[in-house]
C-alpha cells in the first residue's frame, strides 16, 4: 500500500520586503544600544570614576607633593612594609622603619591605606600601632583576595597634614 505525500503548503513563502530588513535592523541596534545603556549605567553606579571629591583643591596642593616628594627622597629613609594573608581572611600587617644611618624611626604616626582598584566599599585605613622601636603593626579580621592599591605613609604626630614618607605599591591575594 502506498500513500501519496502532498509537498504543496498553501502557505506561500514570506517575501522579504524593505520594511521588514528595517525593522530588523532597528531591532538589533535597539538591543546593541539598550544593552549598552544598562552596562554604562551598572559600571558608573559601582564605580564613579572618582578619585578625589574636588580635583581642583587638589592641585592646588600639587607643589607641595612635589617638595614632599624630593624632600622624602633627601632622608634616604628605609621603610618595609608587610602583609601576610591567613587562609581565613585574617591578616597581619607590619612596617618596620629605619633613617638613612640604620637607626630605628620611632614616635611617628604610621598609617596603611588597603583599597581596591575599582570599588571602595571594601577600603580600609588602620593606624598601625608601635609594637617595638621602629616596628609597627596592625591585625585585620577580614581582608578579601585580590587586587588591592597599598598605601604606607609616616606622619608627624603633631602635623599629619603632610606626610614625611609615603609609599604607593599595588598587591595580589590569592584566594
Amino acid at each position: 500500500m502506498t500513500m501519496a505525500i502532498d509537498q504543496k503548503s498553501s502557505r506561500k513563502p514570506r517575501q522579504l520586503t524593505g520594511r521588514m530588513v528595517l525593522y530588523r535592523l532597528i531591532a538589533f541596534f535597539g538591543v546593541i544600544a539598550a544593552m549598552n545603556a544598562v552596562m554604562i549605567y551598572i559600571a558608573l553606579d559601582t564605580f564613579p570614576g572618582l578619585e578625589v571629591d574636588s580635583s581642583y583643591k587638589v592641585s592646588q596642593r600639587y607643589n607641595k607633593e612635589i617638595a614632599n616628594a624630593k624632600a622624602q627622597a633627601a632622608l634616604n629613609w628605609n621603610v618595609d612594609a608587610a602583609i601576610e594573608r591567613n587562609g581565613d581572611g585574617s591578616a597581619h600587617i607590619r612596617v618596620l622603619a629605619e633613617d638613612k644611618t640604620g637607626a630605628v624611626i620611632t614616635g611617628e604616626s604610621v598609617t596603611v591605606k588597603l583599597h581596591r582598584p575599582a570599588i571602595t566599599a571594601a577600603d580600609q585605613d588602620l593606624i598601625l600601632s608601635e609594637r617595638s622601636a621602629g616596628e609597627y603593626v596592625a591585625n585585620l579580621s577580614n581582608l578579601g583576595a585580590g587586587h588591592w592599591n597599598v598605601v604606607v605613609e609616616i606622619a608627624d604626630p603633631s602635623d599629619k597634614s603632610f606626610p614625611i614618607f609615603r609609599s604607593k605599591n599595588k598587591i595580589f591575594f590569592a584566594e
